[in-house]
């Protein structure tokens, strides 16, 4: 295992150096608008160089999983494809919905397909026929939540991270190869990237790391319902899920559109508090954490309303504290 990290790790800084001196040639450069945290233009795009990394040392050492799992590597091969074209020329998003859509559909010949969720109030929820547009739902919604959250220096990738660190775990115990090698390749591919982009970055994962980390977390936890409830998914993803979930009910609470920018997310507010990227990024990291230990430790045939009932509690809370602190810091959050 450590010839493998170390490889997706070598890998990863050479293609990461690689595209920060060939960013601009390559039209992927990050110019500043009124939401963006930086004042400079920076190279963007690096989700390319830690997906091949990570990718590249699977099929050097690894081809069999490939093999074995084919469709579920060309879905994420789509995702990386319409990432990059975001970040060289902004996607549409009917674009993007289409790609992701049928991404999707091709992780069902995967058998990646969530076709029930266990027992709520004594009720085992089946979805048969809805068991795609229901993996549609669930996989975009937090592939576009990890892409809302990549919104400070290094907060994406370590959240990613951190998350990824929970899949292998849950692999190692398992021997589950697909989480094992999947997550720990990939952490040592971000564990590289990290390196640049930790504050102040000097190159950022774009859509094409964004979109391709949300994605590939999604689909591993799809894999991981073997071995856990459904409820954990939203647990072990629970900080980018309840952002989004906040943002999109305080947008609709103010008459806006669910899906209009703003400077109102968790990570914005945090850092008007702390006033430091890296203070912001570990302490949404610890907030992270104890979810990611609830997620782990529920047990697989539990009735799981309790745990749904306490997470939407948990978004409430969620959506009351971000309210207060702009209230108190009387931010426009649309200026």
């Amino acid at each position: 295992m450590l010839i493998e990290a170390l490889t997706a790790f070598g890998l990863s800084w050479v293609l990461n150096n690689t595209l920060v001196l060939y960013a601009p040639r390559l039209g992927l450069v990050d110019r500043p608008n009124p939401r963006s945290m930086h004042r400079h233009p920076i190279p963007r795009g690096a989700g390319i160089a830690f997906t091949l990394a990570a990718l590249g040392t699977l099929v050097l050492f690894h081809p069999r999983l490939l093999h074995d799992h084919f469709p579920f590597f060309g879905a994420l091969v789509m995702i990386l494809a319409i990432g990059i074209l975001d970040d060289r020329h902004e996607a549409r998003p009917r674009t993007k919905f289409f790609i992701i859509a049928l991404a999707v559909a091709i992780l069902g010949f995967d058998g990646l397909l969530i076709d029930e969720v266990g027992r709520y109030f004594g009720i085992q929820v089946r979805f048969g026929y809805l068991a795609l547009p229901f993996t549609f739902f669930a996989l975009s919604g937090f592939t576009n939540a990890m892409n809302l959250i990549d919104g400070l220096d290094a907060l994406a990738g370590t959240l990613a991270f951190w998350i990824l660190g929970s899949l292998l775990l849950l692999g190692l115990l398992h021997r589950d190869q697909m989480l094992i090698w999947l997550p720990l390749l990939f952490m040592a591919s971000l564990a590289a990237f990290l390196i640049f982009n930790w504050p102040p970055a000097t190159v950022f994962m774009g859509d094409s790391g964004s979109l391709t980390l949300g994605f590939l977390i999604a689909a591993l936890c799809i894999r991981a319902l073997e071995y856990l409830p459904a409820v954990s998914m939203l647990y072990l993803g629970a900080v980018p899920i309840i952002d989004t979930l906040v943002a999109m009910i305080r947008r609709k609470l103010y008459g806006r559109s669910a899906i209009a920018a703003d400077r109102c997310h968790l990570h914005h507010l945090l850092l008007r508090r702390t006033g430091s990227i890296i203070k912001t990024v570990l302490a949404i990291l610890v907030l992270q954490m104890p979810f990611s230990a609830i997620g782990l430790l529920l047990p697989r045939n539990i009735e799981q309303a309790p745990a749904l009932i306490l997470f939407l509690l948990l978004v409430l809370v969620g959506y009351v504290w971000v309210r207060q602190m702009i209230r108190q810091e009387g931010i426009d959050c649309y200026e």
